[in-house]
C-alpha cells in the first residue's frame, strides 16, 4: 500500500519482508523492481519532520547488490546492475520473446512447445538462442499447466526473422490445436 504512492504523513518505521525474493527472482528484472520498490517504500518513511526507519528482511543481508544499494542508493545499484546485464547478453543488450503454452494436461505444453523448438533450431540462425521447453516458473494457473520457451538474440532482426519463420504454419505443428499458445516480444514479465 505504501509502494502505491499514497502520503501517509505519520508512518516513520516501514517494514520489507522476504527481500529475496527480488535478489534471487526468476525473472531477470526482479532485482531492479526489488531496488525500485524499497527506494519508493523508504520514501514514505519519515515524511515531513519526523526521523523514519527502513526495516529490511532478507536472509542475505551482504548480498552485494543489496549492500549496493543500502550503502550507496539506487544510481549506483542500477549501474552494477546493468553490468551484469551486459555480461549476460540481457536486455537492453539483447532481444528477448518468449513462445508460451498452456492446456488442461501437463503433456501437451511442452509437446508443442518442444515442435517449436524444433522449428526455431532448424536451421539454427547465429546469434540466436533457444532455451528450453520448461514449465513455467508458475506452472499452473486458472486449471491450467503452463509452459515456456525463452528465444533471445543479439540482434532485433535476427530474433524477428526466426520469429517470422516460426509463426509461417505454427498452427499445423504438432500438438498445436491441443494447446493455447502465444508469442511475447520484449516479454513484461516471465511468468
Amino acid at each position: 500500500m505504501l509502494a502505491k504512492g499514497h502520503h501517509f504523513p505519520g508512518v516513520t518505521l516501514v517494514g520489507i519482508l522476504d527481500a529475496d525474493r527480488g535478489l534471487f527472482g526468476t525473472d531477470f528484472r526482479a532485482l531492479e523492481q526489488m531496488g525500485q520498490l524499497i527506494l519508493q517504500v523508504a520514501g514514505r518513511s519519515g515524511r515531513e519532520k519526523k526521523q523514519g526507519t527502513v526495516l529490511i528482511q532478507t536472509r542475505n543481508p551482504d548480498n552485494e547488490m543489496m549492500q549496493t544499494l543500502v550503502k550507496q542508493g539506487y544510481a549506483e545499484f542500477a549501474s552494477y546492475g546493468l553490468a551484469d546485464r551486459k555480461l549476460a547478453l540481457l536486455p537492453p543488450y539483447s532481444f528477448v520473446a518468449l513462445v508460451r503454452a498452456e492446456a488442461l494436461d501437463t503433456e501437451s505444453p511442452m509437446h508443442f512447445l518442444r515442435a517449436v523448438s524444433a522449428r526455431l533450431n532448424a536451421p539454427a540462425v547465429e546469434g540466436v538462442m533457444v532455451l528450453g521447453p520448461v514449465p513455467a516458473p508458475m506452472e499452473r494457473l486458472g486449471g491450467k499447466y503452463r509452459a515456456q520457451l525463452y528465444v533471445q538474440s543479439e540482434k532485433r532482426s535476427s530474433l524477428n526473422a526466426v520469429l517470422s519463420r516460426l509463426t509461417s504454419g505454427l498452427d499445423e505443428l504438432p500438438g498445436a490445436r491441443r494447446a493455447r499458445w502465444s508469442i511475447d516480444v520484449d516479454p513484461v514479465d516471465l511468468f
